[in-house]
C-alpha cells in the first residue's frame, strides 16, 4: 500500500510539473492586446525558460528534441520583436552547443490579436547543415507562464511550455 500511495504521489508531482496548463488563473485568450504582451516582455525584456517541448502536449508526449531545447534562455524584448537565445549545456543532433546557432523572434499582429513566435536552430553535422524551424501560435499567456502551440483550445499538438520566475 506505501507503494501504491508513493507511485501516485511521483505521478501526481511529474503531471503537475510537465502540465500544458495550470489551474491559478485562466490562461487561454482568443485575442491579446499591446498591454497583454508586458507579460511576455516585461515592459522592456523578460527572460523565461522552457519547461517543455511537447509534439503532442495533450498526450504529454516531450519531443525527442526536448533535451537539447529546454536548457535555453529565452530573453523576449519589446521593441525589436527579437528574442536573445542563450544556449544551454545541450546541443542537438550531437553537436556542441557552440557549433549551433539558435535564433528566434516573434510578431505580434495588433488587428488580429495574434502573437506567433518562429524559432530556428541550425548546426553543421558531417558537413552537412541541420536546421529545425517552426512558429507557433500563443496560446496561453500569464505572467509566469506562456504557451506556444499548434492545434485548438484544449487540443493542443506541438507546444513550448515556457516559465519564468
Amino acid at each position: 500500500m506505501k507503494i501504491l500511495k508513493s507511485i501516485f504521489f511521483v505521478s501526481f508531482i511529474l503531471l503537475n510539473l510537465f502540465a500544458c496548463t495550470t489551474d491559478e488563473e485562466p490562461l487561454f485568450q482568443d485575442k491579446y492586446t499591446a498591454e497583454d504582451l508586458v507579460k511576455l516582455h516585461g515592459g522592456d525584456f523578460k527572460q523565461w525558460e522552457l519547461q517543455a517541448f511537447y509534439t503532442n502536449c495533450n498526450q504529454k508526449q516531450l519531443s525527442e528534441k526536448n533535451t537539447c531545447f529546454v536548457d535555453d534562455f529565452f530573453v523576449f524584448q519589446k521593441d525589436s520583436n527579437e528574442i536573445n537565445v542563450t544556449s544551454g549545456e545541450g546541443g542537438c543532433d550531437n553537436v556542441a552547443p557552440e557549433d549551433e546557432i539558435t535564433t528566434a523572434s516573434y510578431e505580434f499582429y495588433e488587428e488580429e490579436g495574434l502573437v506567433f513566435i518562429s524559432i530556428s536552430k541550425a548546426s553543421s553535422v558531417n558537413g552537412v547543415i541541420k536546421n529545425i524551424f517552426f512558429s507557433l501560435q500563443l496560446v496561453e499567456l500569464s505572467t509566469n507562464q506562456m504557451i506556444f502551440a499548434s492545434g485548438e483550445k484544449g487540443d493542443y499538438r506541438i507546444a513550448l511550455v515556457f516559465v519564468t520566475s
